[in-house]
């Protein structure tokens, strides 16, 4: 089949998004051709610097479109710094974006403003030869109050795709509540008819399921472990990454990831959690302070270790202060993506908030101490895996729950061998589920 890849979140620093788009990537294009992909570098929380105004004719954005790329540029990141309005990276809905609750408005919209915003011309669905549409649902379809902007587009693509008699599968997904506000039933509404029509909606975890059967009862749904599984091979080949010097991107580029970043002894990992900003309400200080001291309470606990920090993706900048404060060096979000996966699956423990690194990790049979997360995420993975005990700290912890942590990590490093050794062999198995997801496109 020919296919148009909707989420392809490879161009972000997010370890995850990397690497998960990637290997669901690989298990479509096995047997079929990939003739568009939608970045989500545009169908995230904030599209970059669109031009649009619901009230401008078309000939504004085609003579827009017209100017000298420069200028253009120029009048749109002017008119987007004073109009766009994000909080937390949710969108309330205004007058400056495309997209609505009303998807045959939002893509007449889409089709008008594409002059003025020349990089929208992926999303156009008409430009393709295609046979079938696919979602990379990751983390985008949680049903949060206000609703999130990436969850729409992708629902208004599918919308789309199935008004032009096309297949659409939604794979590869999470279906979630959010913690931090009420679920979104108008969102769910709007949904519901969409995954009904669709070949496949794909979960890859129980509490999805769940939800899935719960609130999408009609869909055709069925579970396929994430698609980063399918990684095993890949971070068990054999290569091992002994350093940090030559697997640095620009941001990593530093002294110290020339001379620090030695993982040919014994080390762990830390890094933050996708609710961490949130559950600060954006007090950049607070979160630097706690993890500073858990960074080095878990030095203190781990003498013969090094503690290395991992910036898995933007919201985890705030380790680059907990890096100077404590000395603990950062491995930077740009590190490439398999070395990144390799340092992540190599260290003793893992201690993160974060769900495709907690898999990245667990494929070298890298055991985790999670935190909570945006969703439900961080609890569905350590059942995916089979750990005995699903246990979730808190993303601020107290002192007492950092006392936790440090004890459920000295725990799960003394187990040893024996413990990777069944992560490794769950995951295998997860690869070889999760790879058969490719069947559903032979025709």
């Amino acid at each position: 089949m020919k296919i148009v890849y909707v989420g392809d979140n490879r161009h972000r620093q997010n370890f995850g998004c990397r690497a998960t788009s990637t290997a669901l990537s690989q298990i479509i294009s096995e047997e079929n051709e990939i003739v568009g992909r939608i970045y989500g570098d545009y169908t995230n929380f904030d599209p970059g610097n669109q031009f649009f105004y619901q009230h401008f004719p078309s000939f504004v954005y085609k003579r827009l479109g017209r100017k000298k790329e420069s200028h253009r540029e120029y009048i749109r990141q002017l008119f987007y710094a004073k109009n766009r309005i994000i909080k937390h990276g949710r969108y309330f809905f205004s007058n400056y974006d495309f997209i609505s609750y009303d998807f045959e408005k939002s893509i007449k919209n889409l089709k008008r403003m594409i002059p003025a915003n020349p990089e929208l011309e992926a999303f156009d669905l008409d430009r393709y030869d295609f046979d079938a549409l696919v979602v990379n649902g990751e983390g985008s379809f949680i049903f949060a109050t206000p609703p999130w902007r990436e969850c729409l587009i992708e629902a208004m693509l599918m919308y789309w795709a199935e008004k032009k008699g096309k297949k659409v599968y939604y794979l590869n997904g999470m279906l979630s509540d959010d913690p931090y506000s009420k679920r979104n039933y108008k969102t769910i509404d709007i949904v519901a008819p969409i995954f009904e029509r669709a070949e496949v909606v794909g979960v890859r975890e129980r509490f999805s399921l769940e939800y899935a059967k719960e609130n999408f009862p009609k869909a055709n749904i069925q579970y396929y472990p994430d698609a980063l599984f399918s990684w095993y091979d890949l971070i068990n080949d054999g290569f091992e990454v002994k350093n940090g010097k030559y697997f640095a991107g620009v941001n990593g580029a530093t002294d110290e990831a020339y001379n620090e970043l030695d993982f040919s002894e014994k080390y762990i990992l830390v890094s933050g959690s996708s609710s961490v900003m949130l559950a600060a309400d954006g007090d950049i200080k607070r979160i630097v302070s706690i993890y500073s001291k858990l960074t080095n309470e878990l030095k203190e606990a781990f003498p013969e270790h090094k503690v290395y920090l991992v910036e898995v993706c933007e919201g985890d900048r705030f380790l680059r202060k907990v890096s100077e404060y404590t000395g603990a060096p950062l491995i930077a979000s740009d590190t490439p993506i398999v070395a990144a996966g390799k340092i992540l699956a190599n260290a003793d423990v893992f201690i993160s908030g974060r769900y495709h690194p907690g898999i990245l990790a667990s494929l070298g049979g890298t055991p985790c101490v999670f935190m909570s997360s945006n969703s439900h995420k961080t609890k569905s993975v350590q059942e995916v895996l089979d750990y005995g005990d699903i246990v979730e700290y808190d993303v601020l912890p107290d002192k007492e729950e950092r006392k936790k942590i440090v004890e459920s990590a000295v725990k799960k490093v003394a187990l040893g061998e024996a413990l990777r050794e069944t992560i490794r062999l769950r995951c295998r198995k997860l690869s070889e589920m999760t790879k058969e997801q490719g069947k559903l496109f032979r025709e």
